[in-house]
């Protein structure tokens, strides 16, 4: 059984909430499958090059070495494509990585093509639309869908073949919302503290945040906003 309905953020906040969300419709789809409901929302925010980092700043916020903050975050991310090529410390930084982060690394590098090209655009037109899918059993359990999405496949309506408008839906800017939605959720989060313990990381500030989410995904999971979308009744 499917039911979709409309609502919007600060309605499922019950507050006012900030830019660059503050008027963001939602889109929530739920499905029941075999004793499986799985939940679905579109937050209607694009997030261009510049709300992007705003959004990643507020959450971990630091003051980088030079003007081009957006360069340093990117140089950060570019380690995946260092250990391909350069080798050496390159190579060695990405292993350290791979052994401290786990499966938090892999998940990241999955989606880490479309935080990347989003900064990258700096005409704004590749945006990022913050996506949440999950699913809960018989035993009432929640757990995170967290692939990828093919905005062809998206069950959303209305958001099919979004690619076209420069839109692409990720469920890891939709952690990375939810954390800034509600302070409190990344109040601990470090802005300074490199992410691989005794290692030269430079996984701090905003380049951190994809990785900090994943780390805190089961307290994003538990919160006010998720379970205010599961007690919408659905038509």
């Amino acid at each position: 059984m499917k039911q979709q309905t409309q609502t919007t953020v600060r309605q499922l906040l019950v507050s006012e909430p900030p830019t660059p969300y503050a008027d963001a419709a939602c889109e929530v789809v739920r499905e029941t499958d075999a004793g499986i409901t799985r939940h679905s929302v579109v937050i209607a925010a694009p997030l261009g090059r510049r709300a992007l980092m705003d959004v990643l700043f507020q959450l971990a916020p630091y003051k980088a070495h030079g003007p081009d903050r957006f360069g340093r975050v990117l140089d950060n991310w570019g380690i995946y494509d260092r250990a391909k090529t350069g080798g050496g410390a390159s190579t060695n930084l990405f292993d350290q990585h791979v052994r401290s982060l786990g499966d938090h690394w892999r998940v990241f590098a999955e989606h880490r093509d479309v935080f990347m090209s989003t900064f990258q655009d700096t005409t704004e037109q590749y945006r990022v639309v913050p996506f949440l899918c999950w699913t809960t059993g018989e035993d009432g359990k929640r757990r995170w869908r967290l692939d990828t999405v093919d905005a062809e496949q998206t069950h959303v309506e209305g958001l099919a073949g979004t690619d076209d408008n420069g839109l692409h839906l990720d469920s890891i800017v939709g952690l990375i919302s939810l954390a800034y939605l509600q302070p409190q959720l990344a109040r601990n989060w470090p802005a300074w503290k490199a992410l691989v313990k005794g290692g030269k990381s430079n996984y701090i500030g905003p380049a951190s945040v994809p990785m900090m989410a994943l780390m805190h995904q089961r307290a994003i999971l538990n919160s006010a906003f998720i379970g205010a979308v599961e007690a919408l009744e659905l038509s």
